[in-house]
């Protein structure tokens, strides 16, 4: 995709004319930016497509927008492209492309059809954004979720969040398994979580954490929980307030731990 000289209009009115402004938007842009015509054929190629695909534009001009990608990939890709030049947009399409070291990137794709005049769809624009950071980001995620859910299983303390400004209430998958929960059993409310407190312990638990959330101060317990196998359990529990940027408390954050002792446990509430 050649530059466009900016330039002022014929009138002299000052204003930016229009090729020099797409120019400098395409310039100025992040993510690569392709053009191709109704038979998929590239037509056009920006200097931050050349560093993401690893091509020069001599490369790829007048090649198949296809085999930008890897074999394995070619008949999804394809069905986008079909779908794209059929008139219809795709947004964050994740896929990957083969650069000519026979690395794979991880992208996601935007594309809209290019319209004539009378709304026939005579080509492609495409989108594409490196997406490698966000992969990593979230690989490391689910190792640090992955060790520190070993790690609550070993020690047997769990995690949880009350948001005041959803009420809902997140457990983590130690915390379901010391209330014998299933995860896709607990609706996630402020009640259900109190409601799985032993009755005679209920009300001073959450008096314990509404106090908390007015003081904006932590509080530190104990209660029992009843599991629905009938089994009672002792859990220790502590829990931080979580602020907003105004100061003002948005929620608790906290973690509980099963310190039930073998010959405490019973079959009944």
């Amino acid at each position: 995709m050649g530059r466009v000289d900016s330039g002022r209009t014929d009138a002299g009115s000052g204003a930016i004319a229009p090729d020099a402004l797409l120019a400098a938007i395409i310039e100025m842009s992040d993510d690569a930016i392709v053009t191709c015509d109704a038979k998929g054929t590239i037509t056009s190629w920006s200097a931050t497509a050349e560093r993401l695909f690893g091509c020069l534009a001599g490369d790829t001009l007048d090649g198949p927008l296809e085999l930008l990608f890897p074999e394995h990939l070619a008949d999804e890709v394809r069905a986008i492209i079909a779908t794209v030049l059929a008139g219809d947009r795709v947004r964050n399409f994740e896929t990957e492309v083969l650069r000519p070291d026979g690395m794979p990137l991880p992208v996601s794709l935007s594309l809209s059809p290019v319209l004539d005049s009378e709304k026939v769809p005579v080509g492609a624009v495409v989108l594409a954004r490196d997406i490698t950071e966000q992969h990593l980001a979230q690989a490391t995620l689910a190792e640090i979720d992955a060790r520190m859910e070993e790690g609550e299983a070993l020690a047997h303390i769990g995690s949880w969040l009350w948001d005041l400004r959803t009420g809902a209430v997140q457990w983590s998958t130690e915390f379901h398994r010391i209330h014998g929960v299933d995860p896709l059993e607990f609706d996630g409310t402020f009640e259900s979580h109190l409601g799985l407190i032993h009755p005679e312990d209920r009300a001073a638990a959450r008096a314990a954490m509404v106090a908390s959330v007015e003081s904006g101060r932590q509080f530190d317990g104990e209660y029992r929980v009843v599991r629905p196998d009938g089994e009672i359990h002792v859990i220790h529990v502590r829990a931080q307030p979580t602020f907003g940027s105004s100061g003002k408390v948005l929620g608790l954050r906290g973690i509980g731990q099963d310190v039930t002792p073998t010959d405490r446990r019973s079959a009944s509430a």
